[in-house]
């Protein structure tokens, strides 16, 4: 039996030490078909094979652009301790800049890559080989197609108008964003830099993209047709252009936005651009963040955060079932009851990767889960959604539009 243990420990490092040569060494078509991705991944899985040739790997690493990346490897260790997880947390930038210059280098160290950054994930990432799609074929049904291809959604999630709803009890104190642009609200907006992050450069992306719409609201405000300042090409760089003029504030934490603008006792609380998961805080923290649905154009900006699997990842089998893992069990229905704490028992088995994403501000993309608490109104809500193709061509140009605009 002794013998029998030895062997099948020394077939599992040889089984690893192959698979890490052949991502180091071999091409990536001959890694993409022994791994079974892309064009090669069978029409149907065998999950208990897929099951077992992850644990004989026994390591999964992931870069993500979220401080979540620490619960869900946690939660993977509870349903497979064979596998040992390095979750790095680096911020959505640096998530992307890792894996390129790792690649460029010829290192192949990371197995799942986690981030939002549409335009880079799209025309950089995938078409470069840096990362393969990878979706489960049992979930193909589940997820809508714009949501799995051509790179998987793990969660959307939103920036939402804030405001307190402690102060403002009675009603939101604004219904039209170009308010926000006016003397009442003067150094009382808030924001988090978008130098650095690639969700508030997008943020600012999906703004000017929907110019016509900021347009159409401030017809609607104002009672007449925008005027456009000198060098301002559209209402989206406008209502950039005034919120800055009307010294917007800028924040280097997501945190300290849902603070200034949800702590309770307040005069005069700033209305924030911040994630919408930070709504959470009202339980954990006793804040009273309201969130601005009801707003012209649109209080809700959403964004989908990708995951993919590593080119010449080392650990493909691990990967894909850490992205399984984070979808969710097969038994979810929209129906499933579930009962907190999330992340332990049977809501666990359940839920899986998403139990540390149950809450308001982050939803799965398959339309067969239960939503959480607080958020069945999501699919109702006015939001406004960016596309990766003018992400990719406007982006850089809004990141020098505000550069030039804070240098001034």
């Amino acid at each position: 039996m002794r013998h029998f243990k030895a062997s099948l420990a020394a077939f599992a490092l040889t089984g690893m030490l192959a698979s890490a040569a052949l991502a180091q060494g071999a091409d990536f078509e001959t890694w993409e078909k022994s791994a079974e991705l892309g064009s090669y991944q069978p029409a149907e899985e065998n999950w208990d094979d897929i099951v077992a040739k992850a644990k004989a790997e026994g390591e999964v690493t992931i870069y993500s652009s979220s401080s979540g990346v620490n619960a869900l490897a946690e939660d993977f260790r509870k349903l497979y301790p064979e596998i040992k997880v390095n979750a790095y947390d680096l911020g959505s930038e640096k998530t992307i800049e890792k894996v390129v210059r790792e690649h460029q280098a010829g290192v192949y160290a990371v197995d799942v890559v986690n981030t939002a950054g549409t335009a880079q994930m799209f025309f950089d990432m995938l078409p470069n080989k840096r990362i393969v799609n990878y979706v489960p074929r049992y979930l193909v049904d589940k997820i809508p197609e714009d949501l799995r291809e051509p790179l998987l959604t793990h969660v959307v999630e939103a920036t939402v108008l804030m405001y307190n709803a402690d102060t403002y009890k009675d009603a939101p104190p604004v219904t039209n964003v170009w308010q926000l642009t006016e003397p009442e609200w003067n150094k009382r907006f808030a924001m988090k830099s978008p130098l650095g992050s690639l969700t508030s450069l997008a943020l600012l992306t999906q703004i000017v993209e929907h110019a016509d719409d900021f347009a159409a609201a401030y017809e609607k405000h104002a009672g007449k047709p925008i005027e456009l300042s000198d060098g301002i090409e559209n209402a989206g760089y406008e209502f950039l252009h005034r919120l800055l003029d009307n010294d917007l504030v800028i924040y280097d934490s997501g945190s300290k936005l849902a603070t200034a603008s949800g702590l309770k006792g307040q005069a005069n609380p700033p209305i924030t651009f911040s994630s919408m998961h930070y709504v959470s805080k009202n339980g954990s923290d006793d804040y009273a963040n309201g969130i601005l649905y009801d707003v012209d154009p649109a209080g809700v900006y959403a964004y989908s955060t990708y995951v993919g699997i590593a080119g010449r990842a080392p650990h493909p089998n691990a990967a894909k079932l850490f992205i399984a893992f984070q979808m969710g069990s097969k038994d979810l229905t929209p129906d499933t009851k579930l009962d907190k704490p999330y992340r332990e028992g049977e809501s666990l088995q359940k839920l899986q990767g998403l139990a540390a994403y149950f809450k308001v501000g982050t939803f799965s993309p398959r339309t067969d889960v239960p939503l959480p608490a607080g958020g069945e109104n999501w699919p109702n809500v006015r939001k406004i959604f960016g596309s990766a193709e003018f992400q990719r061509d406007n982006v850089a140009a809004v990141n020098d539009f505000w550069i030039y605009e804070t240098s001034n």
